[in-house]
């Protein structure tokens, strides 16, 4: 199958000021809530009467961001169904303009370091977090608030297993393939799905995976010897997989795995045993936007997505596990919950995403002749 690839990218240049050390590897930072200046905000938020959230394009999350905080606070929220690049470009041509019209950016990575922290759209997040509950560390996992920057601009409020491999149980035993190394037999060429590695971001992070914790030679050896289908849709590589036209699929998109999973199809999660596993963060990065028409109507809605309340719905309805610890996620399944003292690559990490991922991404691309 012939496919065409994107020249890579280099995002470590576009994070003006960036420091070089991952801001979780830093000492955490006491806060202190003040429920003063907490019950203040919440007063003038309500006088602004509504707030306007960019999140992810999940109908589930919009349904519960909306009625929570209403429910909550009796401000309406106006929800954006994006998260994505789309949001940069829509944005920065709303500045060009002149016109401010957003007040706060729920996404992942790409997007909220490549155009809003880079181009300087964004508030910290440690500023505005006033609400005793949000702020208190007990609440957290490893007994912190977690920030993506060394400049606490961004928060991250999820984390949870990414899983990178399925098998279709029905054509292959889960026994049989429990390594990478197996992955790699002669004897799968040309029968399995791997996801596109040229496509930027989830493409990027697992091929960097990849290189970094395998090496070269099980790059090219995945991607060249094996000569597998290379996809781009994930419904339709889910669809494929689900009705046993192949027995397995490297770096398969959860959502459509689930969907089928709940439809009875025999599909499994595999975690191979060469190699770590993957955190991810989802849409899990959450940013303030200066110039916001609603400030303070912002703050506080960052202050309630902090809290036990917004993390339960938001978690729920995003199908994510939340860094709070003092939540009920025991909906969450199994295999997506990090284990303490496991072996683990987070591809949402400060330092991997600007240090690690985009030199092994062009490493990667060269001894593919991509």
């Amino acid at each position: 199958m012939s496919v065409s690839f994107l020249p890579g990218f280099n995002r470590r240049q576009l994070l003006l000021g960036a420091a070089s050390v991952p801001a979780l590897a830093l000492p955490a930072q006491a806060q202190t809530g003040d429920p003063a200046a907490f019950e203040k905000l919440i007063q003038a938020a309500k006088q602004e009467g509504s707030v306007i959230v960019d999140g992810p394009p999940n109908d589930d999350v919009r349904e519960a961001m909306t009625r929570g905080f209403a429910s909550r606070y009796g401000i309406k929220l106006s929800y954006i169904s994006s998260g994505s690049s789309k949001s940069g470009a829509r944005v920065r041509a709303e500045r060009a303009a002149g016109k401010y019209l957003l007040d706060v950016f729920i996404s992942g990575p790409e997007t909220t370091l490549q155009s809003f922290l880079s181009s300087g759209w964004l508030d910290p997040v440690s500023a505005i977090l006033v609400d005793p509950e949000v702020t208190d560390g007990k609440g957290w996992t490893d007994n912190h608030i977690w920030y993506v920057d060394p400049n606490r601009v961004v928060a991250r409020v999820l984390r949870f297993i990414q899983p990178v491999l399925a098998i279709n149980t029905k054509i292959l035993p889960a026994t049989e393939l429990t390594t990478w190394k197996s992955v790699i037999d002669p004897k799968w060429r040309g029968k399995f799905i791997a996801k596109d590695p040229s496509i930027p971001g989830a493409g990027a992070s697992l091929i960097s995976y990849f290189y970094l914790t395998m090496g070269p030679d099980f790059v090219k050896s995945l991607y060249i010897d094996q000569k597998p289908v290379i996809s781009r849709d994930p419904r339709q590589a889910a669809q494929s997989l689900a009705v046993g036209n192949v027995p397995f699929w490297v770096g398969p998109d959860q959502s459509e795995v689930i969907r089928f999973q709940n439809l009875g199809y025999p599909i499994e999660w595999v975690s191979p045993t060469d190699g770590p596993g993957v955190l991810s963060g989802g849409f899990g990065f959450v940013g303030l936007v200066n110039k916001a028409p609603n400030s303070n109507a912002a703050k506080l809605f960052i202050n309630w997505l902090m809290s036990r309340e917004g993390q339960q719905l938001f978690s729920k309805a995003i199908n994510s596990m939340s860094l709070r610890t003092d939540i009920d996620q025991t909906w969450a399944p199994e295999y997506t919950r990090p284990k303490l003292g496991g072996n683990y690559l987070d591809t949402y990490d400060y330092k991997f995403i600007l240090e690690q991922r985009d030199p092994a991404y062009e490493k990667a691309q060269k001894l593919l002749g991509l």
